[in-house]
């Protein structure tokens, strides 16, 4: 399976011999491999062209971005709630899904190479699927789909990240692969539908962070998500002044410049903030431009407003993921406790919240589910029926809500986290000390759009 990544690599002369040959005897047999490598090598050229092209550095430089916006792979693959509600929508009761996670992180990899982890997982799950007594061309879907991941994971010798996903099905026309900056506990799930537990866990557990650092003449912004690092914007410079008078920045008019340098870097945060989704928002950079910037912000960006830092936009961006990473984590042990507070506190006394996995559970089949809160690591079997897709934590064949066949699942759980991203609710997984507090009221809840009116009490004859 020659993918982009491979294919990038092996133009850059980065791949060993064997690797290499593999790769072009896969092109050569391939026409649209061949189209492709075309296209990669006249995106080269251009890159080349520039360099003698003699047009505005402004413009030159606009092309640039785009060229790499388009064309660049990325070192690691964003989870999106796109991305799992794509996923949450397959299902088949003929052909097996697979749902590979591994741990990539330099230690794990150290003990045992990935290849003979995969080969380990695989058996297992070949076993736990009851193959043997499948038809026949179930099985050969099986085991074309564990030879495609395999020569997979023979052809990326090294793997970039410190976490893998793959999601396959030849027979479903799917493949998946997210590269992940975590690592993710090795997991082969074989069934009727992807095992997308790992995935949510991380889409939660993961925010996109905006970082803006600002000075009187300059401003820089970056993103920070699943760990990593990287610059959104260069830095922005020679902000107009009003005048033109340079007394305007150094006398009576400097607070004024300042408020206006503010409101220039602003006009760029609001249109990444909304171009990009992020998540919350750090502010930083030199006390007064930083305060000026704090003046001149939205009251959307003071609610999504995650802390400050005493950084220079020229700061290296390792120190300022060390600052943000410290900021992301008291500021998430702070939401858990308050969602908490609020999901139990609004519960108790009768408002729109429910705890418990069986109240749960019925206000998703109301479609009610605003917020999902579960405590990390809780799992418990149920079912799911058929016909209405009504979800139950105890043991049965028949919904009690339509009569129809019930299927067995697993993890409960995990289709409740999926059905409240398909019906656009958000989730929250907690690790902090919350999480003690939760287990208290049932390790799982949610906090719902509406609360159903009390019952009407019966009237006797």
């Amino acid at each position: 399976m020659i993918d982009e990544i491979l294919l990038r690599r092996y133009l850059d002369g980065e791949l060993d011999a064997r690797t290499t040959q593999l790769v072009e005897e896969a092109i050569a047999q391939d026409p649209a491999l061949r189209e492709r490598v075309a296209a990669l090598r006249a995106v080269e050229q251009r890159y080349g062209a520039l360099e003698q092209e003699t047009f505005p550095e402004a413009a030159r430089q606009t092309l640039i971005e785009r060229l790499r916006h388009e064309q660049v792979t990325p070192r690691y693959d964003l989870v999106r709630e796109d991305d799992i509600n794509q996923l949450r929508a397959l299902q088949s009761a003929e052909w097996p899904i697979w749902s590979l996670y591994l741990d990539l992180s330099p230690e794990r990899r150290q003990q045992e190479p990935v290849r003979l982890r995969f080969k380990a997982l695989a058996r297992e799950a070949e076993a736990r699927f009851g193959l043997a007594g499948r038809p026949r061309a179930v099985r050969e879907a099986f085991a074309e789909d564990r030879a495609r991941i395999e020569q997979w994971l023979e052809l990326m010798p090294e793997l970039e990240g410190r976490g893998l996903a793959i999601l396959c099905s030849s027979e479903l026309g799917l493949w998946r692969v997210f590269r992940l900056p975590v690592p993710v506990s090795d997991r082969l799930e074989v069934g009727d539908r992807p095992y997308l537990r790992p995935l949510l866990t991380l889409l939660d557990e993961f925010e996109r962070y905006l970082v803006v650092l600002i000075d009187a003449g300059t401003a820089r912004l970056v993103e920070v998500f699943m760990g990593e690092i990287e610059d959104v914007t260069a830095l922005i410079g020679n902000v107009p002044r009003a005048t033109g008078d340079w007394l305007e920045k150094t006398l009576h008019r400097h607070d004024e410049y300042l408020r206006r340098h503010a409101r220039a870097v602003l006009d760029v945060v609001e249109v990444v903030w909304r171009e990009q989704a992020f998540d919350w928002l750090v502010i930083g950079g030199t006390e007064e431009a930083r305060g000026a910037l704090r003046q001149e912000l939205s009251k959307e960006l003071v609610e999504r407003l995650a802390g400050e830092l005493d950084l220079s936009p020229q700061v290296e961006l390792t120190h300022i993921l060390e600052e943000v990473i410290a900021i992301e984590r008291a500021h998430e042990r702070e939401v858990e406790a308050q969602r908490v507070e609020e999901l139990i506190t609004t519960a108790l006394k009768g408002g729109a919240a429910v705890l418990g996995l069986d109240h749960t559970l019925l206000a998703l089949a109301g479609e009610r589910v605003r917020l999902l809160v579960v405590a990390e690591g809780f799992h418990h079997p149920g079912w799911e029926c058929s016909y209405c897709h009504a979800l139950g934590a105890d043991t049965r064949s028949e919904c009690p809500l339509c009569g129809a066949a019930v299927r067995a699942a697993t993890d409960v759980v995990e289709i409740a986290m999926e059905r409240t991203l398909d019906q656009r609710g958000k989730i929250e997984v907690l690790r902090s000390a919350a999480r003690e507090r939760l287990t208290q009221h049932g390790s799982i809840g949610a906090l719902l759009r509406y609360a159903l009116p009390p019952a009407e009490p019966e009237h006797q004859a």
